[in-house]
């Protein structure tokens, strides 16, 4: 994703400039900046934004936004929720089946 779409967690003082070019970085570092910048864009409702109006995703959007909302959450619970959320529509399960490389062939498996 090119630099001006992405989201950047730059927090209430716009200390930080890290960028997320696609959900997954978002996602890992959402689990590595401090709790007021996260709350800082949590409540400005900057995460739901962000996917709505740029990955055009209304439905994760409207998830998030509900965890946006709640303001008695945690940055913690609200990291947990805003993850869950986004890893149930985009991740592959944690251990999917690799295939087996090189393959091995009937007759070298007989041996």
């Amino acid at each position: 994703m090119i630099p001006e779409r992405s989201f950047y967690f730059r927090g209430p003082d716009g200390k930080l400039k890290l960028r997320a070019h696609n959900l997954i970085l978002f996602i890992e570092l959402a689990e590595g900046i401090d709790d007021e910048t996260w709350l800082y864009h949590l409540h400005r409702g900057d995460y739901s934004r962000w996917i709505a109006d740029v990955l055009h995703n209304d439905e994760l959007a409207t998830e998030i936004k509900s965890v946006e909302a709640d303001q008695q959450l945690t940055a913690a619970e609200s990291r947990n929720r805003v993850r869950s959320a986004i890893e149930r529509r985009y991740t592959l399960p944690e251990n999917p089946a690799l295939p087996r490389f090189p393959p091995v062939s009937d007759n070298a498996a007989a041996s």
